[in-house]
């Protein structure tokens, strides 16, 4: 397979999710929830993985920025390379989903109301997302080169493995126009 581009903290990963809001309960977290709402952080509310958020949710294409400082012996056209495992700030959860109640008693507001989608997801704090959203990690697609004893990124490189711990779907897209490296996993 043919080398990509370097990737380099520059410019914003490709975000990921298609969704702009939506029913959450009833929809994708289940069936209408009973019983008066407290939200939001209700724990009926059933979160699902991110890869099914993507559905209803939408995470915009943020800085490919190091969540902390980075030493580097290596720079491709002036600009610090992202290197294999990574850690960049972390992907903000923006959109808003409803939940809808059955069965409320009285005194308590009926229908649907708004909850934050970070609630809705699974992650890491009490297996949820944390408010902040989730982390971001990159985790290098091609083996043949190396900066400072790291597998250096190319673009198209995910930023997550899908787990709990790294949930994002966006990948790699800040890259060098002119710095081509490696070869893909896949190999010849």
């Amino acid at each position: 397979m043919a080398a990509g581009a370097a990737g380099i903290y520059l410019g914003p990963c490709s975000g990921h999710g298609t969704g702009s809001g939506s029913k959450h309960h009833a929809g994708l977290g289940g069936a209408i929830l009973p019983l008066c709402m407290k939200p939001p952080g209700d724990i009926q509310i059933v979160p699902r993985s991110v890869a099914l958020m993507n559905a209803t949710t939408s995470w915009l294409p943020l800085l490919q920025a190091p969540i902390a400082t980075l030493k580097r012996t290596v720079f491709i056209n002036k600009i610090l390379p992202i290197t294999d495992q990574d850690l960049l700030t972390t992907h903000p959860t923006l959109t808003t989903h409803q939940v809808c109640y059955t069965g409320v008693p009285k005194g308590c507001p009926p229908g649907c109301v708004t909850n934050f989608a970070w609630w809705c997801t699974i992650g890491v704090v009490a297996g949820r997302e944390p408010a902040i959203g989730h982390a971001r990690k990159h985790y290098a697609t091609q083996k043949t080169v190396f900066i400072d004893g790291k597998r250096a990124s190319v673009f198209g490189d995910p930023l997550g493995d899908g787990s709990p711990a790294f949930p994002c779907s966006s990948v790699v897209t800040g890259a060098s126009i002119n710095v081509f490296i490696g070869m893909t996993t896949g190999g010849i």
